[in-house]
């Protein structure tokens, strides 16, 4: 997990990026104009609930629906067209009120998280405080359907290795996601063990191997090869006197190593 919260903290300190001009503005949004070396045209406007706003010279804007780059150039064309000769606009979004995603589950500020730019998963996780240490081995995205009546998209399950690896840092975003970060599974690990007891289950396939490794190993009493696994199978305990040591481990099961024979 400690590679994640680095590149976390490296995506929340990269937040101002220019995605945010492909950010796609709603009502409530509050944009920034600036007009170079016309100050009578620089102002804070706020996007009125029609999705449009109004602004000096040019009156209604719409706004609502489009990118931050596409309004800008919409006032840049309007304002050349008839006022002035080269008139340079930049436009930040000042304040994001329109679009959220939320993030739930095992993180230090679970919530609602205002839609930046292209915002990603990794973005909102870093927004949302980094997953906590119990945080399970994956994440899931359920998206909100595209309008009233749409059928939503199967939910999408995101390892936090590909997260660390990179293979998902890029998964964008959309209005109304919810990211669930679901708490980590345990297992129990006794008998003839340096450090019995029960751990987080941090992987879909840790092995019978390394669950005893994490529990410090076998000691000198204990066999390498007498091992049984209790587990719940359909709300009943079962018992399997056989296992090899690249078996998977289920969450709730509860592994034994048996003393030595000789």
């Amino acid at each position: 997990m400690t590679v994640l919260l680095l590149l976390l903290l490296s995506f929340a300190q990269s937040a101002a990026s220019p995605t945010a001009l492909e950010y796609v503005v709603g009502a409530q949004d509050k944009l920034a104009i600036t007009v170079f070396d016309e100050p009578s045209l620089t102002k804070t406007v706020t996007v009125d609930g029609d999705g449009s706003f109004d602004f000096p010279l040019i009156g209604r804007v719409r706004a609502a629906g489009l990118t931050v780059r596409a309004i800008q150039q919409d006032v840049t064309d309007r304002l050349r067209k008839d006022y002035l000769v080269d008139p340079q606009v930049s436009i930040e979004v000042e304040t994001y009120r329109s679009q959220v995603v939320y993030v739930t589950g095992q993180v230090r500020v679970p919530g609602a998280v205002p839609l930046m730019g292209n915002m990603t998963v990794m973005d909102a996780l870093a927004r949302a405080g980094s997953p906590l240490e119990d945080a399970g081995p994956y994440l899931v995205i359920n998206r909100r359907g595209a309008g009233d009546g749409a059928v939503k998209a199967e939910p999408e399950r995101v390892s936090m290795e590909d997260l660390q690896s990179g293979q998902a840092q890029n998964i964008r975003l959309r209005d109304g996601d919810t990211i669930y970060v679901p708490k980590a599974e345990t297992f129990f690990v006794t008998g003839y063990v340096r450090n019995p007891g029960p751990y987080l289950l941090d992987s879909d396939d840790l092995t019978v191997a390394r669950a005893i490794s994490m529990a410090g190993g076998v000691t000198e009493r204990g066999s390498r090869n007498r091992i049984r696994i209790t587990r719940t199978v359909d709300g009943e305990p079962i018992v399997i006197k056989t296992v090899k040591p690249d078996d998977r481990v289920k969450p709730g099961d509860s592994i034994e190593v048996l003393q030595r024979l000789f």
